[in-house]
């Protein structure tokens, strides 16, 4: 049966792409820029700001690759698809950007303990030149894309906007009042943010790869929910995790009233609506049974031992054990 969903996601891939793709090459070119304005300037701001541009790039064409990869199908080697490699390739440009941070921070120490003269007007020009063109990134872009690569970019580059914004006003500064620790003290503070946004996504990659329950779902009131549909007695083993950003799955074992044994199907089919529709998990395995957990190995009197995958098995054993 042909998929009539599937021209529809590729071209919203396709389009992406090129978003990205023309995000690379206008941050080539204002990455170029400003470490020729660091170099003749001699400001470390303007410096910190280009070494982050490198690993804006890299990102970039890491998400670039990352929104291509993941249109690959799954395969028998691959049965998840290709998702993990988005947050593979985020946890590495969030590692180097915890590095990169903690330099420009050694870096602004020493600027600050061996004073350097600083030209503010070249400040004022390559953060101009550096804000111009965040904005037109920012604007290709778009706040309303549904791609968790495409939304993470545009927030780091309107991040970056702000960054430039501080960048010009520390050569405002420096022009009328010659204090030019200003300099120094705003590379320290976009150190210091770009290691709190790096850290943060290190976190959150970090848990989706140990599959850890996707930030915003709460089980409990997963299975509030389920067992509020006619039919189902109760929900045992749900186990919820990310793949990426964007895909959420769930497995769980759901036993229903036996008057709905016969059409369970239709009850099935309920309970793979409200999921996708009300908490965002796009795949699901659902184990259908007449008690809870009638079928699960661990239930067997042959297998009584405790399964430490499982919430309520490890619970009851608890319970039992006092």
């Amino acid at each position: 049966m042909k998929d009539i969903n599937v021209p529809k996601t590729n071209s919203m891939m396709v389009k992406n792409q090129k978003k990205l793709l023309y995000t690379i090459i206008l941050v080539s070119i204002i990455l170029a820029a400003k470490f020729y304005g660091a170099f003749i300037t001699n400001s470390l701001a303007l410096f910190s700001d280009s070494w982050h541009l490198i690993t804006d790039l890299a990102a970039l064409i890491l998400s670039w690759w990352g929104v291509r990869t993941a249109c690959k199908s799954a395969t028998h080697k691959y049965t998840f698809g290709y998702y993990r490699y988005s947050v593979l390739t985020a946890l590495i440009n969030n590692i180097s950007l915890i590095i990169i941070s903690i330099f420009i921070l050694y870096k602004a120490v020493v600027r600050y303990m061996n004073p350097v003269d600083i030209a503010p007007e070249g400040m004022v020009v390559f953060s101009v030149l550096g804000l111009i063109v965040n904005l037109i990134i920012v604007r290709n872009l778009g706040s309303k894309s549904n791609n968790a690569n495409v939304k993470s970019v545009f927030l780091h580059f309107a991040g970056d906007a702000l960054s430039d914004l501080g960048v010009l006003l520390g050569g405002i500064v420096i022009i009328f009042t010659k204090w030019r620790g200003i300099d120094t003290l705003l590379s320290a503070i976009l150190a210091c943010l770009i290691l709190k946004s790096a850290i943060k996504m290190t976190v959150e990659c970090t848990k989706i790869l140990l599959e850890a329950t996707p930030k915003g779902i709460s089980i409990d009131k997963l299975k509030q929910a389920l067992v509020k549909i006619p039919g189902i007695i109760d929900i045992k083993d749900i186990h919820v995790w990310s793949l990426s950003m964007e895909m959420l799955s769930m497995t769980a074992h759901i036993s229903i009233n036996e008057a709905y044994w016969e059409n369970h199907e239709i009850l099935l089919h309920k309970v793979q609506h409200l999921i996708k529709d009300e908490f965002g998990i796009g795949h699901s395995t659902i184990q259908i049974e007449h008690l809870p957990c009638s079928s699960c190995y661990h239930n067997k009197p042959e297998h009584m031992e405790v399964c430490t995958m499982c919430v309520d098995c490890y619970d009851y054993f608890k319970v039992q054990s006092k």
